[in-house]
């Protein structure tokens, strides 16, 4: 049985969302760009900075690597 979408949950996935949309805007990427890059599809980028989305942690990782940021900056 899936677990529930707690409310620490959707918050923790808006916050992520916040952040990899700052760090892609500061390199003044578009969505479109960024999934380009990271080859994810731009609507997956686009529910991922909306917290609507919890993504694979393989697309965590291809997302760091084309921001070149590590993971872990997209987590604080």
């Amino acid at each position: 049985m899936p677990s529930a979408i707690t409310p620490r949950l959707t918050e923790l996935r808006r916050q992520f969302g916040i952040r990899v949309r700052e760090v892609r805007e500061q390199q003044g990427l578009t969505q479109e760009t960024l999934g380009e890059m990271a080859e994810v599809d731009r609507k997956t980028i686009n529910r991922i900075e909306n917290g609507a989305y919890s993504p694979l942690l393989d697309h965590v990782f291809k997302i760091s690597d084309a921001l070149q940021v590590s993971a872990a900056e997209l987590f604080r």
